[in-house]
């Protein structure tokens, strides 16, 4: 059987290559005992004697399965956890921790969606699935002010769902946040036509940022005054 200095020196020889390409890795001939390392160097030959702390002792039911190793329903289930706990760390106001859960739930989704044939029934079915946690992403990502972020991730749910309330409502705040103007009054406009419920909505709130837009022109125009 290999012994532990042969076992360890390979493993070390591996990482320092690892790190450095042109390391030079010592090997041993004509029956010598050196490997390289003085530590192991010392205890090449010698009966060694180990001893193992156990540092904790999970219950059955406790451990975390990776996720490559579940099965396709424990993912699906881990998708719909992944949404709650994210759902609940938004309520908290915990964004970093909410954004993290929908991120991971959408990367299962997409590994899901590899293993099927785009435009299949199954493909558009983990397609769906996807359109409320990028809602709950980019909102997120609202509330962070990472506005350009949620305007991606609402394209694409605007790309499968044209007339998704929320996304046209949650893009036209995040271009008004991008001062792109009018993206933003087209995304309220057809808002208040999907919704006609939401037309007043939409109409105060383009109203409210052309008022904004000759607000910021008015304090720009100030401050180039005062260059001069």
């Amino acid at each position: 059987p290999i012994g532990y200095t042969k076992l360890s020196k390979t493993l070390r020889d591996i990482q320092k290559q690892k790190k450095d390409k042109d390391a030079v890795i010592r090997k041993s001939c004509c029956g010598s005992q050196t490997t390289g390392y003085d530590d192991l160097d010392k205890i090449t030959g010698k009966q060694l004697i180990f001893e193992i702390d156990m540092l904790s002792i999970q219950q059955p039911g406790e451990y975390k399965k990776e996720v490559w190793t579940m099965s396709e329903k424990e993912r699906y289930n881990l998708v719909s956890d992944l949404r709650q706990q994210g759902n609940q760390f938004f309520k908290q106001r915990n964004f970093e921790s909410a954004e993290k859960c929908y991120a991971k739930a959408l990367g299962i989704l997409e590994q899901l969606g590899l293993k099927e044939q785009p435009n299949s029934e199954e493909w558009n079915a983990i397609e769906d699935l996807k359109i409320p946690l990028l809602l709950n992403y980019s909102q997120v990502k609202i509330n962070q002010e990472e506005y350009l972020d949620a305007i991606k991730h609402l394209n694409t749910v605007l790309k499968r769902d044209p007339v998704n309330a929320k996304g046209l409502y949650r893009r036209a705040v995040s271009h008004g946040g991008s001062w792109n103007v009018d993206e933003a009054i087209r995304d309220w406009e057809e808002l208040a036509r999907v919704d006609p419920s939401q037309a007043t909505l939409a109409e105060k709130r383009i109203t409210e940022l052309l008022n904004n837009v000759k607000l910021r022109e008015k304090e720009e125009k100030a401050r180039l005054k005062g260059m001069f």
